[in-house]
């Protein structure tokens, strides 16, 4: 029990030496919308996401209603694909127009970063860009994660 308990506090310890302004302003941006570090909001939430995944296509639509539902919280999202080229995901973005800051994460280094290995992959941020929470897939389980946050 020691040794889960441990492993687990060195996880949330690694988290939280990640300074997600700055990993996130290195990446290319690729969307109509820069990120402004300096901007403030009540929860920021990061979806990792690529084209040929059919359930972070269903997640757009999806959070971008939620966000546009919020009356008291200001939320902001920012996308981050995975897709080996830009190419790819500028013709899926066509076909999907987002409004949110979107950047490409060529080498995966941020997805490693951050340990995980599938998608979609939501890392949900406070106000002090702190990670407070993580919402992986795109179904009902994750949508009432979601709702807990909002």
């Amino acid at each position: 029990m020691k040794i889960i308990l441990s492993i687990v506090l060195l996880a949330v310890i690694s988290f939280a030496d990640i300074d997600y302004k700055k990993e996130l302003e290195s990446l290319q941006n690729i969307g109509v919308k820069t990120l402004d570090k300096n901007e403030s909001a009540d929860l920021f939430l990061i979806d990792f996401w690529a084209s040929w995944c059919e359930p972070c296509k269903e997640g757009f639509a999806y959070y971008e209603e939620k966000i546009k539902s919020q009356k008291t919280k200001k939320i902001i999202l920012i996308s981050v694909n995975l897709d080996d080229t830009t190419d790819k995901a500028e013709k899926f973005l066509k076909s999907y127009p987002q409004n949110n800051v979107i950047v490409w994460d060529e080498k995966k280094k941020f997805m490693e970063m951050l340990n995980f290995d599938a998608i979609p992959m939501m890392i949900v941020l406070d106000k002090n860009w702190k990670e407070v929470g993580r919402i992986k897939g795109f179904n009902s389980e994750s949508k009432k994660k979601l709702a807990k946050f909002l």
